[in-house]
């Protein structure tokens, strides 16, 4: 799993949009960010449990139990929006973070204000 992320992430992410367009048409792009969405969440929620075996005795240890659930949930919940993103979203994960660096397309209706 720690694998699979270290080596098809940075290929996903690097790749060029001539091999994995993220236009929202290309299977590729849905099925390489389904499975980092898997793993993603996977990998969290194998950490978290080790975090709450090694943590939360030394609190209570009448709440390892509800800390393993609510770290499932957790996960699940990273899951289901992962996969949401990286099936219905146009340009999948990758088009979602590589949003996060490129400034939105200016609105020609909207004119900039200046204080």
């Amino acid at each position: 799993m720690t694998t699979f992320l270290s080596v098809v992430t940075p290929l996903y992410f690097l790749a060029p949009e001539s091999i994995i367009p993220s236009d929202g048409s290309s299977i590729l792009n849905s099925v390489l960010g389904t499975a980092i969405a898997i793993n993603v969440s996977a990998h969290s929620w194998i950490g978290m449990n080790y975090v709450v075996t090694d943590y939360i005795p030394k609190i209570n240890k009448a709440m390892v139990g509800p800390a393993r659930i609510f770290t499932a949930v957790i996960s699940g919940v990273t899951l289901v929006g992962l996969i949401k993103l990286a099936i219905n979203d146009k340009g999948g994960i990758k088009g979602a973070i590589t949003a996060l660096w490129n400034r939105p397309d200016a609105d020609p209706d909207v004119e900039d204000k200046k204080d």
